[in-house]
C-alpha cells in the first residue's frame, strides 16, 4: 500500500520517475510538525489490531473472545498469553497489536482491593521495606475511609523512604 500511495503523490509512473521532495517518514509527520499528515499504514494496522486485543479484554463473553481464549490462552489472560508454534495468522496479528496496546494501558486502582502495593519511579516499583517486616500488601489497606492515604499506617508499615514515596503518589 505504501508504494502506490507514494507513487501517486510523488508523480512516478512505470516509464518515468520524478524527484521525491520529502522522505516517506517526513510525509507521515503530522501537519503541525511540517509534515503532510499521511497515515502510516503499518502503524494504523497495528493500532487496529490493538483495538481487537482491547475488545478481547473488555468483552470476554463475546463469541470471538471465548473461542480465542479456549484456543490460545485458556489458563491465563490475553496480556500474558504466549505465541504458540502453530498459531493462526489472525492470532499472530492480534499479538503484534498487543504490543501497541500495552504501551497505552494504565491500571485504575479503584478501591485497591485487587492491587498490590506498587510505586512508580521508585527502585523498580517495589518498596524497599523487607516483605517480612511489612504487615500490609494491598493498596486498600493503606487508604482511609474517605479514599485518602492513611499516613499513620503508612509510616508504621514502611521505612521512611518508602513512606515518602507512597505519600507523594496521588491517592
Amino acid at each position: 500500500m505504501r508504494s502506490p500511495i507514494a507513487n501517486y503523490w510523488w508523480g512516478s509512473s512505470a516509464d518515468s520517475r520524478y524527484i521525491h521532495w520529502l522522505s516517506w517518514d517526513r510525509l507521515t509527520y503530522p501537519k503541525t510538525l511540517r509534515g503532510m499528515g499521511f497515515r502510516d499504514m503499518r502503524n494504523f494496522n497495528l493500532a487496529m489490531l490493538g483495538k481487537q486485543g482491547w475488545r478481547l479484554m473488555t468483552n470476554p463473553d463475546s463469541l470471538c473472545a471465548r473461542v480465542l481464549k479456549e484456543r490460545y490462552y485458556h489458563d491465563g489472560n490475553f496480556l500474558t498469553s504466549t505465541r504458540r508454534k502453530h498459531a493462526s495468522h489472525a492470532w499472530r496479528a492480534i499479538l503484534a497489536g498487543r504490543e501497541v496496546l500495552t504501551q497505552g494501558l494504565i491500571k485504575r486502582i479503584g478501591n485497591g482491593t485487587s492491587t498490590h502495593i506498587w510505586l512508580p519511579d521508585h527502585f523498580g516499583g517495589r518498596p524497599l521495606t523487607p516483605e517480612e517486616g511489612q504487615s500490609v500488601s494491598m493498596v486498600s489497606e493503606l487508604l482511609s475511609k474517605n479514599g485518602q492515604w492513611n499516613e499513620d499506617v503508612i509510616k508504621q508499615s514502611f521505612i521512611p523512604v518508602d513512606a515518602v514515596a507512597i505519600l507523594r503518589t496521588p491517592a
